[in-house]
């Protein structure tokens, strides 16, 4: 853990300083979240749907304004951004609709500014500026199916909320706080908000999980397959709600309990061959050496005819596909040319399984209830709640 206090002022105003640091130092506002909607990539494709003002980023000074920017690509060049045919000497510049406006970036409409980045490798970082109630509305639609029961739907938006306002304090010096994919939280903007989910953060708007007067990720996955990890797989994170641990077969309904994927060993030949790890020669085998507590592959040796690497589960499923090697809770069948994973679960496992979620719901548990389950130990608090104390927000390498 590191000294990072926080003070909840209010729902809108919360605090933090280092140890040791005056509390009336800058802060980061509770009011927005800062969202890599794009990393690295060479050109995006943007469209403005009503009235908008576009600023250079470094000084402010106005740039362009309109009635609406019809689809237009921008991309990095030397002399700075490329809007269409139009460059401008600029290495960044925000947008700003009016109220009634909607930005669309790459097909994806998007609620509050934008700030476009030309970085040094002429790739583009886009960041949607977005208040953070509005962010869950974009969240909370991509992570759990509208039609679930609105108790889970409750849990994932508490849970949601506390990882956003962790990360916006503990990435405070950051360019962004959270990435819009499953590598942070799923966030589909705009364009992906549901009437029942957009319920579900109403309903629990301000709402935090906290264990004692401590904030912590409250990291969350699709399906567990058994049993829950202990969240040092995610960085150095040791409190007794990430200690995983807690046997669940109620997300036994998931599509995804199960699975089995057949990776041939030219595959794994090529797959290594194309990654950092480099070529192996002919592989001859792959062994699980090493397992979490839970079970997961902790380390997994992959063996050419040349020489052995080691890997975690992580780098494993990164090397060939979160999507298609879903979890890292399998065993290995070696076969002649081939091996067969046969899995279970669907994600890191660390903190609350949502088809489990949704289970308990279906049993009446309530959102405090299924948030207690998972992160054992926890209270369910407002942040008015919490005015005038003094919160502690762990550390960890994420």
């Amino acid at each position: 853990m590191k000294g990072l206090q926080l003070l909840a002022a209010s729902c809108a105003a919360v605090l933090v300083c280092a140890t040791g640091t005056a509390a009336g130092a800058a802060q980061p506002s509770l009011d927005s979240i800062r969202v890599a909607v794009v990393k690295d990539d060479p050109q995006v494709t943007l469209q403005i749907f009503g009235r908008f003002r576009m600023f250079a980023l470094q000084t402010g000074h106005p740039v362009q304004e309109g009635p609406r920017l019809q689809s237009v690509a921008v991309r990095g060049v030397p002399q700075g951004l490329a809007l269409g045919e139009q460059v401008l000497p600029l290495f960044g510049v925000r947008i700003e609709p009016a109220r009634d406006a909607a930005i669309n970036v790459n097909g994806r409409r998007l609620r509050g500014a934008l700030e476009i980045v030309r970085q040094k490798d002429l790739t583009l970082l886009v960041i949607n500026h977005v208040a953070l109630e509005d962010y869950l509305r974009g969240v909370v639609s991509k992570e759990a199916p509208d039609y679930w029961p609105s108790e889970a739907l409750k849990a994932i938006a508490i849970a949601a909320r506390t990882y956003a306002i962790y990360q916006r304090f503990t990435k405070a010096s950051d360019p962004y706080d959270v990435s819009g994919n499953v590598m942070s939280q799923d966030y589909g903007g705009r364009a992906s908000e549901k009437l029942t989910t957009t319920r579900a953060v109403q309903a629990t708007a301000g709402l935090v999980v906290l264990y004692g007067q401590q904030m912590f990720p409250t990291f969350y996955h699709s399906t567990c397959g058994g049993m829950t990890e202990h969240a040092r797989v995610m960085g150095s994170y040791d409190l007794p709600p990430l200690r995983g641990g807690v046997s669940c077969t109620l997300c036994a309904a998931s599509p995804f309990f199960s699975w089995q994927r057949r990776l041939s060993k030219a595959d794994v030949a090529w797959a290594l061959h194309q990654s950092p790890y480099g070529s192996l020669g002919p592989i001859q085998s792959i062994q699980v050496t090493q397992r979490t507590a839970s079970g997961r592959a902790q380390e997994i040796a992959v063996t050419g005819a040349l020489r052995t690497v080691r890997l975690t589960g992580y780098d494993f499923r990164a090397l060939f596909g979160f999507d298609q090697i879903r979890s890292p809770l399998f065993t290995i069948v070696p076969l002649a040319d081939s091996f067969i994973l046969e899995g279970h679960g669907w994600g890191h496992g660390v903190g609350l399984c949502q088809w489990g979620a949704a289970e308990l719901a279906r049993r009446g548990f309530s959102a405090t209830e299924i948030l207690s389950f998972y992160y054992p130990h926890v209270n369910v608090l407002s942040l008015r709640e919490l005015s005038g104390k003094s919160i502690n927000v762990i550390g960890g390498t994420p």
